[in-house]
């Protein structure tokens, strides 16, 4: 089995598409995947399912209008039914590719292939302002599973079920099983993205005094000293400025 991605560039807008083609011995299927509904983080969870066994499960690639689903099964602790079906289309439901594979032989051929668009095509410079792709470890899907802490459903929560696409997932269903700490943790992710939004829209003053609140908060934890009252007040404070 082999996954390659290939990119295709749109310069006026700084934003791209990525084709997604997955070839068997005698199957083949390509969809379209787009930085205006990002799949890539939702790709990593997904695999991640994959290697620890939490099946059934699928995922949707969309370019705005129409899309795929990408459904791995569960038929042994070795093998999967991976197949690509279509998503919210009356006017095509033909199986798109339907194949038995090893597990680990799935997430292998997309690991690769995701390493080597990276190596070879990938520009964050014209793709987005927030690089999905360079800043995920692929290689860790290749190890299996050990720690008690690798939790996909938990991860996907934390995530936010991707532009609420899973409606049933979400923080508030974890929120009691997370420490202060990573709960600010979380807020720093949604913080980063923020601040790359924007940046992209020119807004530097914004910027500025996001970083200056929230720079210090992973130094903070890691010194065990996070003040949570105070980071609360000047959250406060600041967002009424903003």
């Amino acid at each position: 089995m082999r996954v390659t991605f290939t990119q295709s560039l749109n310069n006026q807008v700084l934003r791209g598409l990525i084709l997604l083609r997955i070839e068997t011995d005698n199957l083949c299927t390509e969809t379209w995947t787009s930085s205006t509904f990002d799949p890539y983080q939702e790709l990593y969870i997904w695999l991640g399912q994959i290697r620890d066994l939490q099946l059934p499960t699928k995922m949707i690639i969309s370019k705005v209008g129409y899309g795929v689903e990408l459904i791995a099964e569960n038929l042994s602790d070795l093998f999967v039914q991976f197949r690509v079906e279509q998503w919210m289309s009356d006017r095509n439901t033909t199986t798109r590719l339907n194949i038995t594979i090893e597990r680990c032989e799935l997430i292998k051929a997309f690991h690769d292939g995701i390493i080597k668009f990276i190596q070879d095509e990938y520009q964050s410079s014209k793709w987005s302002y927030i690089d999905n792709l360079n800043n995920t470890n692929w290689g860790a899907l290749l190890k299996p599973n050990n720690s008690s802490g690798q939790n996909w459903r938990t991860r996907l929560a934390m995530y936010g079920g991707g532009h609420s696409r899973i409606p049933e997932t979400g923080r508030e269903t974890i929120s009691n099983q997370l420490t202060l700490e990573q709960q600010w943790l979380l807020t720093l992710h949604d913080v980063l993205l923020w601040i790359a939004n924007l940046a992209a829209n020119g807004q530097i003053r914004e910027v500025y005094a996001l970083v200056s609140l929230y720079k210090n908060v992973p130094i903070d934890i890691a010194l065990g000293e996070l003040d949570a009252s105070w980071y609360e007040q000047r959250k406060i404070e600041l967002y009424q400025q903003l």
